[in-house]
């Protein structure tokens, strides 16, 4: 009798620290992704992601930020012009958070994860490491390594039994490139596009793969919203809600460079009429011309081969930004030129043209706004190599 009643007790007490688990388990983490949408500025163009953690045992809701940067850090901006820029993993307090965006009418989306408290731990001790001191900064790398990659390493490591299990751990190919997919956040025809296009090369041309895609904030809440539509946790692991605002997409005010750039090549190619018509030079605008594209040439070569901008390499603007057209400038100041300024002219149009071979085969794809210019530049080329023709000869 005495050992039924023990046994029973025994079973009691079993059960009672059963529940006292499951409540615990319940009760301590609350775990969520926030998708910023983008604001106005180039910077902010793209949005931004963060993870929100509550933790009902200790009182506090927070948010890891792997998007923090520090101006005033040493070297902030050399590393930035170097291609190392440093950001952090910080934290911030939810409330602060939150209205930061909507004092900047940003959207916030909430994506709850309705993870395993096993996983919960995992991945709230995996934070609490990440943001200490010695472990929170990283090298930014906008396609590669920034707030969103960073989160989906995280939950995809998290994740990834599950993942596995409902086959969803392939990686295929893609139909979109980096650049078309800033397109699809960006005007092609603004002027954050023309900077991009001008100094970031061909690579960022090729098919990329479904994970590369979540550079993007708002692919990787696509991304788990897909997570959510299989049956991981029984389908019940991702639930979404709008906190805050609408999408807004990034625009610019400013004319477009599509306008600018119509309006200068017609100068140009008005100015080079007129020296045909008295056959004369105007050495005003050829030094402009000459500077500007070797000056941009000379970034570009610095972005390509001495940085660690690895979205600059095999970048073909450097067909029509020419470094050496800086040398052909101060050969045009003298009082006579030499035979090789011909030779050099012809070089320079030959490349134009092969510039517009490769965008017409796709190896790269240039900013729209630059058709008129090349146009306006080959004319007034043809036309330096019919002008000092006849000076030379004379």
């Amino acid at each position: 009798m005495v050992r039924k009643i023990l046994l029973i007790l025994l079973s009691l007490f079993i059960l009672q620290v059963y529940a006292q688990e499951n409540k615990e388990e319940s009760a301590q983490y609350h775990i969520s992704i926030l998708t910023i949408g983008p604001g106005n500025s180039l910077s902010d163009a793209f949005g931004h992601s963060g993870i929100r953690v509550i933790d009902e045992i200790n009182n506090y809701d927070i948010v890891f930020n792997y998007g923090v940067y520090d101006y005033n850090a040493p070297n902030f901006y050399g590393n930035f012009v170097k291609g190392r820029p440093i950001y952090s993993l910080g934290l911030n307090n939810y409330e602060n958070f939150y209205n930061n965006y909507v004092n900047q009418s940003r959207q916030i989306i909430e994506q709850k994860l309705d993870l395993s408290e096993y996983q919960k731990r995992i991945f709230v001790n995996k934070l609490i490491t990440n943001s200490k001191e010695a472990n929170k900064f990283y090298e930014y790398n906008y396609f590669e390594n920034n707030c969103s990659t960073k989160i989906a390493d995280l939950f995809n490591e998290i994740l990834e039994e599950d993942i596995k299990n409902e086959d969803l751990h392939k990686i295929n190919v893609s139909t979109n490139s980096y650049r078309k997919l800033v397109y699809e956040n960006i005007n092609p025809n603004s002027w954050g596009a023309l900077g991009i296009d001008i100094c970031l090369g061909a690579v960022i041309d090729k098919n990329i793969n479904s994970q590369d895609e979540l550079f993007l904030p708002y692919n990787l809440k696509s991304y788990f919203d897909q997570l959510g539509n299989s049956n991981i946790r029984n389908g019940s692991l991702v639930t979404t809600s709008i906190l805050f605002g609408e999408y807004s997409k990034y625009t610019e005010t400013l004319i477009s460079p599509l306008y600018f750039l119509l309006i200068l090549s017609l100068i140009i190619i008005s100015i080079t009429y007129i020296d045909y018509l008295r056959r004369t030079r105007s050495v005003l605008l050829d030094s402009i011309i000459l500077i500007i594209t070797g000056i941009i040439g000379l970034l570009l070569i610095y972005l390509w081969f001495f940085s660690n901008h690895t979205a600059s390499a095999w970048n073909y603007n450097l067909l029509w930004a020419i470094p050496f057209n800086l040398i052909l400038f101060i050969e045009l100041l003298k009082s006579k030129q030499k035979k090789w300024v011909i030779s050099y002219l012809k070089l320079i149009v030959i490349m134009l043209l092969l510039m517009c071979l490769h965008w017409i085969v796709g190896v790269q794809v240039f900013n729209i706004s630059l058709i008129s210019l090349i146009l306006a530049l080959i004319i007034r080329y043809f036309y330096l190599i019919k002008y000092f023709t006849n000076s030379i000869r004379q």
